[in-house]
């Protein structure tokens, strides 16, 4: 819910606060939290169209209204209520003076990881297209979100061991609660777009088939698009081509293996797919700018665990 604070008519794309070389949307761990009132009032409550690629946020309104933009389509809402915004959709919002309630920005590929496969159907739904949802009528649903909230908010501001598990952990909690409250309303007509349903599925394959270093021709003969056509549906929604993301992925997974397990470069690359771990080695500097026991010796120096 981020102000740009852009002046020009044309939609902007931005990572979080008008910082277009901010990187969340590549770390597979970024969370971001923040409460409404601080950031809106800085702004006299009104957040100017924009867009984030990869990423995907979350708002829930305690207390107040606005007027809200999603694509092309405006809307009122009033508390509580639940906006999600997926990657990609133009958004704005003219606030109440005062509304409380929070913000939350998720890189979507810790909403796509592959550790998570077993849930990702249930959640898809509210990463494919905009939902707006009240919670006047499910007062348990509402205190539930707020609970979780205010825990995530603690965390945040008060890092620990184990912070990034337990942002995991409660963002679900707070998708599950959501997608049951959407299950619950009455039965809307499917408006998912074609495109946006097409790079949702690109990206799932992604997880599922990395490790096999697929190349793009057989993403794109799984989706039956041609190699160029996956390439403008991913640089719309996601500012890179196919390519590129399928080796961001790659080298996100070799991080994780570095930074949580002691295996060695040859081990992970062998785990990853790679047949010759000197490879590995340059594929990961060249993407990370660091070689792999340089990249862990400056994480294990890091203040804070991970």
């Amino acid at each position: 819910m981020d102000n740009p604070n852009v002046t020009t008519p044309t939609i902007s794309h931005y990572a979080l606060f008008g910082e277009q070389a901010a990187g969340g949307g590549d770390d597979p761990e970024f969370v971001h939290i923040e409460d409404i009132r601080t950031r809106s009032s800085l702004y006299d409550w009104q957040i100017t169209p924009h867009a984030h690629h990869r990423m995907f946020q979350f708002l829930f309104m305690a207390s107040g209204s606005a007027e809200i933009r999603l694509d092309q389509a405006s809307h009122h809402m009033a508390a509580p209520c639940a906006i999600c915004v997926p990657s990609g959709v133009v958004h704005a919002f003219t606030m109440e003076p005062e509304t409380s309630g929070w913000v939350v920005t998720v890189s979507e590929l810790l909403l796509l990881d592959a550790r998570f496969r077993r849930s990702r159907r249930m959640f898809e739904p509210l990463y494919r297209e905009p939902h707006l949802m009240s919670f006047a009528y499910n007062p348990d649903g509402a205190a539930q979100i707020c609970t979780t909230l205010e825990q995530m908010m603690k965390e945040f501001h008060w890092p620990q061991r184990g912070r990034s598990f337990m942002f995991d952990w409660m963002i679900r909690i707070i998708l599950m609660t959501v997608r049951r409250h959407l299950d619950s309303q009455t039965p809307q007509p499917e408006t998912i777009g074609l495109r946006r349903g097409l790079y949702t599925h690109f990206r799932q394959l992604v997880e599922d088939h990395y490790r096999d270093h697929w190349p793009v021709t057989t993403y794109a003969d799984e989706l039956a698009l041609s190699q160029a056509r996956l390439n403008r549906l991913c640089k719309s929604f996601a500012g890179k081509g196919a390519g590129e993301l399928i080796q961001d992925r790659l080298a996100l997974e070799a991080q994780r293996h570095l930074i949580y397990t002691s295996a060695s470069a040859s081990m992970i690359a062998y785990e990853l797919g790679f047949q010759d771990p000197a490879y590995f080695s340059r594929f990961f500097k060249r993407r990370t700018g660091m070689a792999p026991r340089r990249f862990r010796e400056a994480k294990m120096a890091e203040p804070f665990p991970h």
